[in-house]
């Protein structure tokens, strides 16, 4: 366990952000807590989580506790002739973890490549991209109580999964820390691509089927998120800053009206899933900035720290976004990254 006060977050958020935590802690086991716990003056403060950053906002200071899991290990629990079950710590960074699953063959998140943050937000944000969500592999999520320090684990149908969350990102919120999640993983010869995404399934057209390793597709992934999305180390960023809204027919067909080249994806449901960059470009935000707060020229769904702006700054101009996009479209914008 290591805990430090008065501690600068600056390099625990991906979008170059300057807040303090009045106490940051990593642990990596269960025994970390309970000693927290033991201290009065810690026990009495707010606490809440962060892993890499990538999906946080930072507005303003923390006067409290804030909880980093650092536990990253990764442990083959079990195989047979087509599956391999992993556990792996949330600590372990998720770019390093696909990495290693294509390495060896493994089908299963090689279209989630490249994507920052740790294995511990998989679950809590339900990661997803290129036709594939974390929730797809995940089977069990293993927890720490932040309150008592117990252990609890949750089965994929006990997660309450949906897009972009869960229900550690909403009933227990900032209470049950990620310690160590399992994937169910397809070995080479038993899966296949996923090939939902049609730009991803453009791009390796020239392969054939039974070419197609997750290798190819991790590194044709990895490819075409550098060429669609500032490099966060650069430009400081979260990603995708709003989900993608969803309308019922009865909207969308009014919408389609007066927008009839709006993209859209059916869904099973019979609602619609409408693309928030489409949304935001539509409205004349693709490129302009407030402050130092932009939206990026390349891809207007996200929001970028063109250098020295403050956490206010940038929800400043997501508000401005979303207020212009419902005045044009009758749709609000939910943001998908967490302001705090």
């Amino acid at each position: 366990m290591h805990i430090q006060a008065n501690y600068s977050l600056l390099k625990h958020n991906t979008f170059h952000i300057q807040s303090k935590t009045q106490y940051y802690a990593e642990v990596s086991r269960q025994s970390d807590i309970l000693t927290l716990r033991s201290d009065l003056k810690l026990a009495s403060l707010p606490w809440r989580i962060i892993g890499g950053g990538s999906n946080l906002l930072f507005t303003e200071n923390f006067n409290g506790v804030t909880v980093c899991c650092t536990f990253n290990k990764i442990k083959i629990m079990q195989e047979d002739n087509d599956d391999v079950w992993i556990s792996v710590g949330a600590g372990v960074a998720w770019i390093d973890l696909v990495r290693y699953t294509v390495a060896q063959g493994w089908w299963g998140l090689e279209n989630l490549a490249l994507i920052p943050g740790t294995v511990g937000a998989a679950p809590v944000q339900n990661i997803g991209a290129y036709g594939a969500e974390a929730r797809d592999t995940i089977t069990r999520v293993q927890t720490l109580d932040l309150f008592d320090g117990q252990r609890r684990e949750f089965r994929n149908s006990e997660c309450n999964f949906d897009y972009r969350t869960s229900i550690f990102k909403e009933e227990f919120s900032n209470r049950l820390l990620v310690h160590r999640v399992t994937f169910r993983l397809k070995k080479l010869t038993a899966g296949h691509a996923n090939l939902f995404y049609e730009p991803l399934k453009n791009a390796v057209a020239s392969y054939e089927k039974e070419e197609l390793t997750p290798q190819i597709i991790c590194d044709t992934v990895e490819r075409i998120r550098r060429n669609r999305l500032p490099d966060p180390n650069k430009n400081g960023n979260a990603g995708s800053f709003f989900k993608n809204p969803v309308v019922d027919q009865e909207y969308f067909e009014k919408l389609a009206e007066d927008f009839p080249d709006m993209p859209h994806h059916r869904m099973v449901n019979g609602c619609y899933k409408i693309p928030a960059a489409w949304l935001i470009e539509e409205a004349g935000w693709k490129g302009k900035s407030i402050r130092q707060a932009g939206v990026c020229d390349i891809h207007a769904l996200v929001l970028v720290n063109l250098g020295g702006a403050t956490g206010c700054d940038i929800k400043n101009l997501s508000q401005a976004i979303q207020e212009e996009v419902n005045h044009k479209f009758g749709i609000h914008l939910e943001p998908e990254v967490l302001i705090w």
